[in-house]
């Protein structure tokens, strides 16, 4: 399916299930595919209306060539028009990578019944040389450009999260791990929760089914109950 954002942009995703809605969100270097070839679809589709969302440079989604066009703005616009487009209200919303920091800066400005944020952390990311060394290492100007985009995100902290929170990292999820401790109380304090998976590389938080459904589901179903009695009131 397609739907056109704001700005021209058409934006790809899926969705398929019945129940409370769940928004995926992939990383930088994948597609919404990533969501069904790891069986995560088929898990989550007989308890929630499950939509997941090629971002925009990937997939079946447009392609634009300026870096404007990769902003933080356009990224948010793209999501809330799958949003509207499906009619759902206050979706749970799950990214992974990339994918959990937009899902982050989502609960800033959206009304979501809870996120599910994995393999990203708070505080500035996408620094002028974080960016330089992923423009270095791009292996298309698709790439580049894109990189060049997320230069200009803003930061996003705990405190600014709306509603139920889950972060979720692994041992060996290398410098997102280091931050994701470092952040942990400031992360309480703000009522999330951290989790930090043993064993787990950054690539695992998304494909390692068991021991990462161990720790979101319980908060998704939480989050879809409560949508489904709000949702049933008269």
């Amino acid at each position: 399916m397609i739907v056109t954002s704001i700005d021209g942009t058409r934006i790809g995703y899926d969705v398929v299930g019945a129940g409370p809605p769940l928004l995926l969100l992939h990383g930088f270097s994948y597609d919404r595919s990533l969501w069904s070839r790891t069986g995560w679809v088929a898990r989550l589709r007989p308890e929630f209306t499950v939509a997941a969302i090629d971002l925009r440079g990937c997939g079946e989604s447009d392609k634009p060539e300026s870096p404007a066009a990769y902003s933080l703005e356009m990224h948010i616009a793209d999501i809330e028009a799958v949003i509207v487009e499906l009619g759902f209200e206050c979706p749970v919303v799950w990214g992974w990578s990339l994918g959990a920091t937009i899902a982050l800066h989502l609960a800033k400005s959206a009304s979501v019944a809870a996120t599910v944020a994995a393999g990203t952390y708070f505080g500035p990311i996408f620094t002028p040389t974080y960016v330089e060394a992923r423009r270095t290492e791009a292996r298309s100007e698709l790439e580049r450009v894109r990189w060049s985009g997320l230069e200009s995100w803003p930061a996003v902290e705990p405190d600014e999260i709306r509603g139920p929170l889950l972060v979720y990292t692994g041992t060996r999820d290398g410098n997102v791990a280091r931050e994701l401790r470092r952040q942990r109380a400031s992360i309480e304090a703000a009522g999330g929760t951290l989790h930090v998976l043993d064993g787990l590389n950054h690539v695992e938080l998304a494909t390692a089914i068991e021991p990462v459904a161990a720790v979101v589901e319980p908060l998704i179903r939480a989050a879809g109950r409560r949508f489904s009695s709000t949702s049933t009131r008269p």
